[in-house]
């Protein structure tokens, strides 16, 4: 993560904040803050995604105390194969953004819905997903396996009971959901 410091004055006298780079061409971006009411502005947090107008990526950003913090340059989790389906690049892509936007519960279930996607587009088989996991043996390497499982676990408890996710443990998860998305478009 990046970090700006906006001096306050600015928040107040203009609409446009400091430079992003795009998520994913690098491209330089600002945003733009619309003003309301009396002309100003002043916005105390906002979470949101730039459009990058060059290769319509989004990137995510929050803007809290005049302070921006966003995900710039490169993917910060690792680069996904192209080779894989619009459908499940979409998904990770929303687990990503969910993150950004601080929602940690819905960022793991977008990486278990991804490695779910690309095993059934894979055609492995089973009843449920611990058995896809399982039967993908001969794809993923035993390390990849046990990343798969703890994802399925962590969001296990996340959607049947309730449990949080501490937004600090989901860098780990998005790492791990590219590495085996990767593996499964080989």
């Amino acid at each position: 993560m990046e970090s700006d410091i906006i001096s306050p004055r600015y928040s107040v006298e203009v609409n446009t904040m400091a430079y992003l780079l795009c998520s994913s061409c690098k491209a330089r971006m600002q945003i733009e803050i619309p003003a309301v009411g009396n002309g100003v502005y002043d916005p105390i947090r906002v979470i949101g995604s730039a459009i990058c107008r060059q290769c319509k990526a989004g990137t995510g950003f929050e803007i809290e105390n005049n302070v921006i913090t966003y995900v710039s340059g490169a993917k910060s989790y690792g680069i996904l194969n192209g080779a894989l389906s619009e459908t499940v690049k979409t998904l990770y892509a929303e687990a990503e953004l969910s993150f950004q936007s601080g929602a940690s519960n819905a960022s793991t279930s977008m990486c278990r819905a991804s490695i779910e996607s690309a095993l059934t587009e894979k055609e492995i088989q089973g009843n449920n997903l611990f058995e896809q996991i399982n039967n993908a043996k001969k794809i993923l390497s035993d390390v990849e396996i046990g990343l798969a499982h703890a994802c399925r676990l962590i969001t296990t408890g996340a959607i049947h009971r309730g449990e949080l996710i501490a937004l600090a443990d989901v860098p780990a998860i998005l790492s791990a959901t590219v590495r085996i998305l990767n593996k499964l478009a080989s």
